[in-house]
């Protein structure tokens, strides 16, 4: 029996923890695509600190165990910002961290006491932080809330889980849904292109080449009861691992005035030569993503799906 299984049966008891159980063993075998359902070994999650933006990410620990997680906080290019380790208590202990400020957390396991290491803010910064459990167990859930303070609304979703259940399909394509555009004060499409099985950024934690497309994502916005089905699609230029972007500055001068289904793949990404990143050596590349979306002060999001 896996050990999230035994957790829930623990917990729940009863015919309730058995058929709890039964669930929770449906999806808890590997999947093409990523896992935003289940617990999983590693989690991944966007950040934004630009301006008039801000960032809470969260996470809980399901296991018995506590265990120390590794932070990875990467840039829309790619390199790393920042990396701290943090001390997780188990049986759902949790853990809050705020981009403006990153730090490590130990925890005493005889007396609880917490120490936390020296504060860095990446104010200003937009990018995603990849959560490690040091044990690889399916142990980890969590969330997130971009807010912008500038339309005073804000949208949250899961966190992405790799690794233990959930995957990223190399040249394979993500699936949202939007509201129509013309109706929203805020929207955020996010794309995030990674390096697996290690999970890191599409540089592997490097600088991206100045002025040099990493990958390419074609876009799409399709309605079957709209202009033949096709709103607008076009191909974009990635110079960096993440695209954050909203659908009117994707689409400028087109009139998205229609609910639609997002439809994004990737290809062209640079790939390594040993250990060493070659941006000259194209591979198919794996994305993951987000979508948020409010209609005045009301927010919702999506984590996007393979099919």
């Amino acid at each position: 029996m896996r050990r999230f299984d035994a957790v829930l049966m623990g917990v729940l008891g009863g015919f309730f923890g058995l058929a709890m159980a039964s669930v929770a063993l449906a999806g808890t075998s590997p999947v093409l695509g990523p896992n935003s359902d289940f617990p999983d070994a590693n989690l991944v999650m966007p950040f934004d600190a630009s301006t008039n933006h801000q960032t809470f990410m969260s996470i809980s620990n399901i296991d018995p165990d506590p265990v120390a997680n590794t932070w990875v906080f990467y840039g829309e290019g790619g390199d790393v910002l920042a990396q701290v380790d943090r001390d997780i208590l188990g049986q759902g202990g949790s853990d809050v961290v705020d981009p403006l400020n990153v730090r490590s957390r130990t925890i005493d396991p005889n007396t609880g006491a917490v120490t936390e290491g020296d504060p860095t803010s990446l104010a200003g910064l937009r990018g995603f932080v990849v959560v490690t459990s040091a044990d690889q167990l399916d142990r980890l859930i969590g969330n997130f809330t971009i807010a912008n303070l500038a339309t005073q609304s804000a949208f949250g979703a899961n966190a992405i889980g790799l690794g233990a259940i959930g995957t990223v399909e190399q040249g394979g394509f993500v699936l949202g849904t939007t509201f129509n555009p013309t109706t929203l004060q805020d929207s955020e499409l996010i794309i995030v292109a990674l390096n697996v099985p290690q999970i890191t950024s599409l540089t592997n934690g490097q600088a991206p080449p100045a002025g040099q497309d990493l990958f390419d994502v074609s876009i799409s916005l399709d309605n079957r009861f709209d202009n033949g089905g096709v709103i607008a699609n076009g191909t974009f230029g990635v110079q960096g691992t993440a695209l954050f972007a909203s659908l009117p500055d994707l689409f400028p001068g087109q009139t998205l005035n229609s609910s639609a289904t997002i439809v994004a793949s990737a290809t062209e990404g640079p790939g390594f030569t040993g250990s060493q990143f070659d941006p000259d050596s194209d591979t198919d590349v794996g994305i993951i993503g987000w979508y948020g979306e409010a209609v005045g002060q009301f927010g919702a999001a999506q984590t996007l799906r393979n099919r």
